[in-house]
């Protein structure tokens, strides 16, 4: 006969009112574990992307032009101060700066110097689930690189300053040669062969002095321009063919006007004719005599601050008292011609970057609307039958440079420094009161230190716009991976 224990045992085997509940509590472990390590992975990978793109902005400071212009140990201390200050703004993340490792490298090629910057870093990330999952933390990796390996695709816009005052001869020998012959310093591009300025040089009252330095061999600052600005065509062709990257080319001479010497081209070997025939035309405006600018060519003048009005002069000279020099016109005009830049890839769908580089003394001498829209004490009044003016003369107004920079567009600036002719009291009087601003203005005008030059008279002209030009190819950055 069986216990009574035992029949009790085996009714509670048999009973199965609780067995749902029972099989539900044991399934559900698995199925809650499988929902933490979801949202863990969720959270974890919401903080990789963001890591990720902190540390491909943070690799590109490294190879910006201002960044280019320091060493490889600046370099690094910024990207891993930028990469911490925004890495320890993730939720979640416990940042380590033990676990960030930088490298920056600069290697010295033939035409320019190759900036190659890694990054990578060890995250952290919490789990909200961790102490019941037994684990606290998700690690993971993140990496980033940039590089100017991959040479970007770049339009050149050459704006180069052929007012009179790059009729200057362009060394010490030939300002003295000039002085000595004319009794003037700078060559005067004149329909008036006996200008009073100028006297006693042979051919005086058939040929003016521009003609005469030209015939005297006396090279003159615009001679040099013209052939730096075709050597940096040839430069870009032969760069571009070792980067295995595009260039092309545009050309626009600016006084009181502003015109497109040479079109948008590509600097190919073929091309190499076209830009220097377009070149040749690159020369100072013609004028009647001093104070007058000749007939049947085009006369631009202010119509209000930021107005302008072009017209079409007959044969009679027209008196503007030389004011000749208008920068803030001709960085208007060629902000509107040259299109919004890309990145420089090759994909279909991108592109060049853009560089301005402008060849000028940093003297502005133009006509302005009135006296209140010059920034110096320099200026004298004009009248003509277009109207009455301001003829101001200052430093370069760097909030036109700005406007141009703010689109992504690079300015480099060659400064052919200002000649001072102390016995001149023009100079005395209008220009020397500022002119210790002129420099720092075409500093600040350009992108960053290193897309800035300065020759003076006795220095070649072709060899700092060729350098500047590199800088500009060499500090043009590329995201890589």
């Amino acid at each position: 006969m069986d216990h009574p224990r035992f029949f009790k045992l085996k009714a509670l085997l048999a009973d199965r009112n609780g067995n749902v509940a029972i099989i539900f509590a044991l399934a559900s472990i698995p199925l809650f574990i499988a929902l933490a390590a979801s949202v863990d992975y969720a959270r974890a990978a919401k903080a990789r992307g963001e890591l990720a793109a902190i540390a491909d902005a943070a690799v590109l400071t490294g190879t910006t032009p201002t960044m280019m212009a320091q060493s490889t140990t600046s370099a690094k201390a910024a990207i891993a101060n930028m990469f911490a200050a925004q890495a320890q703004q993730i939720g979640g993340l416990t940042y380590a700066a033990k676990n960030l490792t930088v490298d920056v490298t600069d290697t010295k090629q033939t035409n320019f110097t190759q900036r190659t910057v890694n990054l990578t870093y060890k995250a952290q990330v919490a789990n909200a689930f961790g102490a019941f999952l037994a684990q606290a933390q998700t690690g993971f990796t993140v990496t980033a690189s940039a590089a100017t390996t991959n040479a970007p695709n770049i339009d050149f816009y050459m704006l180069v300053d052929n007012s009179p005052s790059m009729e200057l001869p362009a060394t010490t020998q030939g300002v003295s040669d000039m002085i000595a012959k004319t009794g003037c310093a700078f060559a005067c591009h004149e329909t008036n062969m006996a200008d009073n300025e100028s006297k006693g040089y042979p051919g005086y009252g058939t040929i003016d002095s521009y003609t005469f330095a030209e015939n005297a061999g006396i090279a003159l600052r615009i001679d040099n321009v013209r052939t730096a600005v075709n050597q940096v065509a040839s430069t870009a062709q032969s760069t571009m063919t070792h980067n295995g990257a595009t260039y092309r080319m545009a050309v626009y001479g600016f006084n009181h006007d502003f015109k497109k010497i040479q079109k948008l081209i590509t600097t190919t070997t073929a091309h190499q004719n076209n830009i220097q025939n377009s070149v040749a035309n690159l020369t100072p405006p013609l004028m009647a005599s001093n104070n007058y600018i000749d007939g049947n060519q085009t006369y631009v003048y202010p119509t209000g601050a930021s107005t302008y009005a072009t017209v079409n002069l007959d044969s009679s000279p027209l008196y503007n008292n030389d004011a000749m020099t208008d920068f803030g016109y001709a960085m208007t005009k060629i902000n509107a011609e040259m299109p919004t830049p890309g990145a420089g890839t090759s994909q279909t769908d991108d592109t060049p970057q853009g560089v301005l580089m402008i060849v000028t003394d940093g003297v502005v001498d133009a006509a302005v609307y009135s006296s209140s829209a010059c920034s110096t004490s320099s200026y004298v009044q004009i009248s003509n039958k277009y109207g009455a003016f301001t003829r101001c003369m200052a430093p370069v107004d760097t909030s036109f440079c700005a406007t141009v920079k703010n689109r992504g567009i690079r300015i480099a600036v060659l400064n052919t420094t200002y000649q001072p002719v102390e016995s001149d009291s023009w100079y005395r009087d209008k220009i020397k009161p500022f002119i210790s601003q002129v420099a720092s203005n075409l500093q600040a005008c350009a992108s960053s230190a290193a897309l800035y030059h300065e020759v003076t008279t006795d220095d070649d002209i072709s060899a700092a716009l060729s350098d500047l030009f590199q800088r500009a190819v060499s500090t043009a950055p590329r995201l890589t991976n």
